[in-house]
């Protein structure tokens, strides 16, 4: 999931799965699951899936389910999830970059749940992302929100491709992401087929009182 250093989700396996979904229940995100819409039958990877918990929202949805992550102590709970309640879900060992794992045009649809911006070559894995769908496959996918998400430290940050240093991250979450612009999000995607369908700017007011939109979320399609 992220090379900061590569091992970064591995160090906050076992907080992380304590803090989100510790009995497996599966992710729940209205916003998310408008966006994937219907996947009965269809055949979908959850990219930087950790612990699995897209996973078993795709698999409640009815998809056929593989999910893929760098991090093998993250993969190690989805495992865990996934013989204690059985859900077809297939887990992979790979790195988002480059999906090696999967042929051209194998998959009907791809989430990504808050974890691009934990992997530091977004064109790369934008790619590999084009590369395994089926023409007229989806990608849905969500982010801390570029302009809004409390991590520009000031307005010149913004512009700036880097990777940045959390100023209070919880004790579940790796030190360092990943900041891109806007601009460089819509560019990667459009650059290799992907068209924008659908963007939600959501807003959460338990980690953003002030009222600006925290998370960003989008549906790109593959023409």
């Amino acid at each position: 999931m992220a090379d900061n250093p590569p091992a970064a989700y591995d160090e906050v396996a076992d907080a992380y799965s304590r803090a989100l979904d510790p009995d497996g229940a599966g992710l729940v995100d209205p916003v998310l699951t408008d966006l994937i819409g219907d996947v009965a039958g269809m055949d979908v990877l959850s990219l930087a899936c950790g612990q699995g918990q897209d996973a078993r929202l795709l698999a409640r949805l009815g998809a056929r389910v593989t999910g893929v992550d760098f991090s093998e102590e993250m993969l190690r709970y989805a495992r865990r999830h996934e013989a204690d309640q059985p859900r077809g879900i297939s887990y992979v060992h790979g790195d988002a970059q480059d999906l090696e794992a999967f042929e051209d045009g194998s998959l009907d649809g791809v989430v990504c749940h808050m974890a691009l911006m934990d992997i530091p070559g977004l064109a790369p894995t934008i790619a590999s992302v084009a590369r395994v769908l089926r023409k007229g496959g989806w990608f849905v996918f969500s982010i801390v929100h570029p302009c809004y998400g409390g991590h520009v430290a000031i307005l010149a940050d913004y512009l700036l491709d880097h990777r940045y240093e959390k100023r209070v991250p919880p004790d579940w979450l790796p030190a360092y992401a990943y900041h891109r612009p806007l601009g460089s999000y819509v560019d990667v995607l459009t650059r290799v087929g992907l068209r924008i369908e659908r963007v939600v700017e959501a807003h959460h007011p338990a980690s953003n009182p002030d009222g600006v939109p925290g998370l960003l979320y989008a549906r790109v399609a593959k023409g």
